[in-house]
């Protein structure tokens, strides 16, 4: 999914289909504590191996989430070396907690 700026841009149908992904991905609690422990890095960016330490979970289980989050655009993966570095997509997020979103679809 590519990063959407202007959901009153697409069609109905896209847009709902936007929203569905994207709140289906936010829907979650390990996931949501992805992004929380993201936002709290100094650096805005956490390795796997950080992750895996601060959610005490298997890497199996781990790179699920995260592949649903970066599907929809949400996280942005990086490599460096063997790891993989993720940061949050601050664009899209505004674009999916919009006010315009919590008030209105359409």
């Amino acid at each position: 999914m590519e990063l959407i700026k202007n959901v009153n841009e697409l069609s109905e149908d896209e847009a709902l289909d936007f929203y569905e992904n994207m709140f289906n991905a936010l829907a979650d609690k390990i996931r949501l504590k992805i992004i929380n422990e993201i936002s709290k890095s100094p650096s805005k960016y956490l390795c796997v191996c950080d992750l895996e330490e601060k959610l005490d979970l298997k890497q199996s289980k781990l790179s699920y989430h995260l592949k649903k989050l970066v599907k929809v655009n949400i996280l942005i993966p990086e490599k460096r070396g063997t790891w993989n570095y993720y940061r949050i997509n601050e664009e899209q997020i505004q674009v999916v907690l919009s006010e315009g979103t919590c008030c209105k679809i359409f």
